[in-house]
């Protein structure tokens, strides 16, 4: 027997990751951090650290001192997304 309860939609809690869209990767300049990136990628820091020291994180990275940088353009490639916005032209083609 059903008890009079309604079920509550569930939304996701204050911390919960959201998805990255491309203009935001886009803002990020040029590189960002790994943890940024690994949020990007949908995975979590540590295991992006993980992938960094066994020379697997799937996207190119370089570092400056004790941090590595991730550059957006080589990110957005490894999401299959453009690295630039593409211009649209008024003008038919030939």
């Amino acid at each position: 027997m059903r008890s009079g309860r309604t079920r509550r939609a569930r939304v996701a809690p204050a911390g919960a990751p959201q998805a990255w869209t491309v203009e935001q990767i886009r803002a990020l300049g040029t590189s960002t951090d790994l943890a940024t990136a690994a949020s990007v990628l949908g995975m979590s820091r540590s295991a992006a650290y993980k992938l960094i020291r066994r020379d697997a994180f799937p996207v190119p990275h370089f570092r400056v001192g004790a941090r590595y940088r991730i550059p957006t353009a080589p990110l957005l490639a490894a999401l299959h997304l453009p690295g630039t916005p593409t211009a649209q032209n008024s003008e038919p083609g030939p």
